[in-house]
């Protein structure tokens, strides 16, 4: 014998409480699948910081089922009739797929996908990941079995929602009805008080005065396990309340603000009087996903890229170099156009695209260069075609304009090898000087290489490797062609990397080495002159500035962001990720989450850190003066659309 005990109001409120368990349940389970399918990145981390990362993870996966979830609990605060019990639970039914569904579905795919940008996912990745369309068959083949256990979870949840819905709540025995199961009016308005207070208190994470943040996550000194407490679900719904770009104001007098940023040291170029020659050719490339760490030498191992470590041999490298952003989107703007991701949104997608940008091709074009980007990915991938144009590049070349379509991978576009071929032929007819810039795509999953010649490259314990010493010898290739040509001899080389991927190191997991590329000077005829600083912090945006010097071209406009590599002083980057921003010098470096308190590190090999304390000291207020002073600089240059600013007579050269 059996009775229902509960009246249909209660009942709605207790099945969304149980859809609101249910999805947190769901997210602690996809938090299981992203730590086994990385195992690696955290079987050296213990079980006791593994498990605290999961208890931890618990008030975020409460916090955003209870955003997700509070739909469900309006629709059933509504005293519907009784005689509508069906259509309320098909309604209801409805909203959860519809709402829940999604998210699930983009926290699983950043199980794989978080190791592409080294952290969750945010609401702007959504137009990156519209680039994977027409794509899904190479995908499926790289990651079929995530797919399948993804499309097992999805079915899962469904199944557990209509269980939780349709099946009758009854008391089973024939007792009476108990007493914590009142029917009153005063009761059910209770129960619904209840469920309120309770969703209310689980969306802020909590009794705390403030409502927790991407900052309550960063509890761990390893990367891997932050983005293991966290989950995508409240990554999204949080950055969507985030302003894109706050206006922020440290200084009222400019002139102060400006004191503290790179830019502002006007020393002289070690280059002066010593410039090459004639006109020189510019060749700038960007390799897909080329993290410092996968080089040999220069990290005292063998490493996958033994013609880079060779050319790091005999060129001008610098050690300390550092991406201004973690994604191909935000790279190719900072090595082009000298803008650093210093917000939530990458500047090409952001409100301020239309800004003025006075990118090295509209500076090159204007001294009498031709202008080409050469990218074997498909036309209008990350729109890069449309901004290379408005960074005064005149002509692009991608998939489209490669003869042989034999060549293409099936994903994203052309092989390295064989467009590197086509591309050495084609400067070889280019006006001169020119101007030409390179963006690799192999390395990038699914990590494809031509099957002719995939046995001749290494295993490694990433993926990725095997495809970073393919591109490292199809610009071996290039650079064979390239030195029996009449050009070569002519040409600046500037070699970097757009981002980061995965460490596979220890020393390299942690948030600096996220970070870390190689940039790399070159010149088969010129001899550097002695006195320049190859340990000194470069980042990407030093890259234009750099250039102009090279050549001896006076910039009209200055990014004080930046400064070329070839002028003496004290040197510093600033970084930004998930609302913390990084002040990096060469000894010491500031981390400063927004909200929160700065800290201050000292700075060791591959981005290791021992803590100093807060920011009390004066070289740790001194650093954190000039974070300050890059956050306000950049801000007000996007708000107000004047990155440079006017240079002093003489360019400060």
């Amino acid at each position: 014998m059996a009775f229902k005990v509960l009246s249909p109001y209660s009942q709605r409120l207790l099945r969304v409480s149980a859809l609101f368990v249910f999805t947190v349940f769901l997210l602690t389970l996809v938090r299981l699948e992203y730590l086994i399918w990385n195992w690696p990145q955290f079987h050296a981390q213990g079980a006791g910081r593994i498990l605290k990362s999961f208890l931890i993870g618990a008030r975020f996966d409460a916090a955003a089922a209870a955003w997700l979830s509070l739909p469900l609990l309006l629709v059933s605060l509504v005293p519907w009739p009784a005689a509508w019990e069906k259509a309320w639970r098909i309604a209801v039914f409805a909203l959860f797929l519809l709402i829940q569904i999604p998210f699930l579905t983009l926290n699983l795919i950043d199980v794989e996908f978080v190791n592409f940008v080294g952290r969750r996912m945010t609401a702007d990745v959504l137009f990156i990941l519209t680039e994977a369309q027409g794509k899904a068959g190479g995908f499926l083949a790289a990651y079929g079995l995530l797919m399948g256990i993804a499309a097992l979870t999805l079915l899962f949840a469904g199944f557990g929602a209509y269980h939780l819905l349709f099946r009758d709540l009854r008391w089973h025995g024939g007792r009476p009805r108990p007493s914590w199961c009142p029917e009153g009016r005063l009761a059910r308005g209770v129960l619904a008080f209840l469920c309120v207070l309770g969703f209310i208190i689980a969306s802020r994470g909590g009794l705390q005065k403030k409502p927790i943040s991407f900052v309550d996550a960063q509890v761990f000194d390893t990367p891997a396990l932050n983005n293991l407490v966290s989950n995508t679900s409240f990554v999204l719904l949080k950055n969507l309340n985030q302003e894109n770009l706050p206006k922020q104001r440290f200084f009222e007098n400019r002139a102060a603000m400006e004191a503290h940023l790179n830019g502002a040291v006007r020393g002289k170029s070690l280059l002066e009087g010593r410039r090459a020659p004639a006109p020189q050719n510019v060749v700038i490339l960007i390799l897909e996903s080329f993290g410092l760490e996968y080089m040999g030498e220069v990290n005292g191992v063998k490493g996958y890229s033994p013609f880079l470590d060779s050319l790091a041999r005999r060129g001008l490298f610098f050690r300390n170099g550092f991406a201004n952003g973690r994604r191909s989107i935000e790279g190719i703007p900072a090595v082009l156009s000298g803008i650093p991701a210093l917000m939530n949104e990458p500047f090409v997608s952001s409100p301020f695209a239309s800004n003025r940008v006075e990118g090295l091709g509209s500076l090159l074009k204007e001294r009498g260069y031709s202008t080409h980007f050469f990218h074997g990915g498909q036309n209008g991938t990350m729109h890069f075609d449309s901004y290379t144009r408005s960074a005064g590049i005149d002509h692009y070349y991608g998939a489209r304009e490669y003869p042989d379509p034999a060549d293409d991978d099936g994903v994203w576009g052309i092989y390295d090898g064989p467009f590197l071929r086509w591309m050495e032929k084609r400067i070889g007819a280019l006006e001169r000087p020119f101007f030409v810039s390179f963006f690799s795509i192999s390395s990038h999953n699914p990590y494809l290489i031509p099957d002719n010649v995939r046995s001749r490259y290494p295993e490694g314990p990433l993926p990725i490797l095997k495809t970073i010493a393919y591109t490292d010898e199809s610009l071996r290739d290039f650079f064979a062609a390239a030195e029996k040509t009449g050009w070569y001899e002519n040409t600046l080389f500037v070699i970097t990397a757009d981002h980061t991927f995965r460490p596979y190191e220890s020393r390299f997991d942690n948030e600096l080495s996220r970070f870390r590329v190689p940039i790399l000077f070159f010149h088969p005829a010129y001899e550097w002159p002695k006195g320049i600083d190859r340990d000194q912090i470069v980042q990407q945006i030093d890259i234009l500035p750099s250039v102009m010097d090279f050549l001896g071209q006076v910039l009209p406009a200055e990014n004080l962001l930046a400064r070329s590599v070839f002028v003496p002083g004290e040197k510093s980057a600033a970084l930004f990720v998930d609302g913390t921003y990084f002040l990096v010098e060469k000894k010491e470096f500031l981390h400063w989450p927004r909200g929160g308190e700065p800290r201050f590190y000292a700075l060791g090999d591959a981005g290791q850190s021992r803590p100093l304390g807060g920011a009390e000291s004066p070289r740790a207020q001194e650093l954190l003066l000039r974070l300050k002073a890059a956050i306000q600089y950049f801000s007000e240059a996007m708000w107000e659309n004047r990155l440079a600013v006017p240079a002093p007579s003489g360019g400060g050269k």
